[in-house]
């Protein structure tokens, strides 16, 4: 069996007051069969200074809705990220 590794950097950019994205290039999802409304699982693995994730593909959603999503309570623990100053 043979693996190809593929190489590239992206940047983080802020997502919300209190979040960092990553946008995954779409050809590398699709090739895994990953689609709209697949589910992420993540490990933080501290000890080795990575994040793993686990694609699981699950059926194609709804229409999104155009209702305002209800409201939830933020975690005290969160601190706002700081703007990066160009």
């Amino acid at each position: 069996m043979s693996f190809m590794r593929v190489h590239t950097i992206r940047k983080l950019f802020l997502f919300g007051k209190y979040s960092l994205a990553l946008l995954l290039p779409k050809k590398w999802l699709t090739e895994l069969g990953i689609e709209r409304g697949g589910l992420v699982t993540m490990d933080y693995d501290r000890r080795r200074g990575r994040i793993i994730l686990r694609f699981e593909t699950t059926p194609q959603l709804k229409k999104p809705s155009l209702r305002k999503p209800p409201v939830t309570s933020i975690q005290d623990d969160l601190e706002p990220i700081p703007q990066i100053q160009n």
